[in-house]
């Protein structure tokens, strides 16, 4: 029984242990096969009569999305071009479930976007919701406090698992730790509960 016992222990390890490295591996070729799918096909059908036979050549309808998501980048930064997205946005905001749907998304993406703020956001530890417990948090600026003219930082806790809620918390500096990770690497760490914790934390030595 005892080598029974031994074999099963080894066979379920290596079992396992393949199932870790083809499991992820599996998933992230189907996703990006689906995207590159999905986005190669996207504008091909109101192409296809003016393309010909480049339409046959894999790669030929993401290339064009690409390029028409860069066209409309350099519109809405336009001044022009933001008053027309604006108004867009204006009347699909009012209809009740495109309202959720576009919103959600937009707040997706924005949450994800972090070159424009890489350099001004910082990535801290802060006492909350009670002394004791420790949330990862983003500075955004700071201000001082009515009363007392103390400097508080202006921080937002991200919601794990569901990036798009979260809390909006003022702090004092004493409360505050910094991290010396990208926000990059702290997206990933709360969105997945802890699961990838950054690099540069696990090799902290007590």
């Amino acid at each position: 029984m005892d080598i029974i016992s031994k074999i099963y222990r080894k066979f379920k390890g290596y079992f396992l242990s393949g199932l870790l490295l083809v499991v992820p591996l599996v998933i992230t070729i189907i996703v990006i096969k689906a995207i590159f799918t999905f986005l190669d096909n996207l504008l091909l059908p109101y192409l296809q009569p003016s393309l010909g036979a480049w339409i046959r050549i894999p790669g030929v309808g993401i290339l064009i999305t690409i390029l028409a998501i860069f066209l409309v980048g350099i519109l809405v930064t336009n001044f022009v071009g933001r008053k027309f997205v604006n108004a867009g946005e204006y009347f699909l905001l009012k209809i009740p479930i495109a309202k959720s749907i576009y919103g959600s998304v937009k707040q997706i993406l924005q949450t994800f976007s972090y070159a424009d703020n890489e350099t001004q956001k910082k990535v801290v530890m802060v006492k909350y919701p009670r002394d004791g417990i420790w949330s990862v948090g983003l500075i955004n600026g700071e201000i001082l406090h009515p009363e007392t003219n103390e400097k508080l930082y202006n921080i937002l806790v991200i919601a794990s698992i569901n990036p798009t809620s979260g809390f909006f918390i003022m702090v004092p500096p004493s409360d505050v730790i910094e991290i010396d990770i990208s926000i990059e690497d702290a997206m990933k760490w709360i969105v997945s509960g802890g699961i990838i914790t950054p690099a540069k934390l696990k090799n902290i030595k007590s």
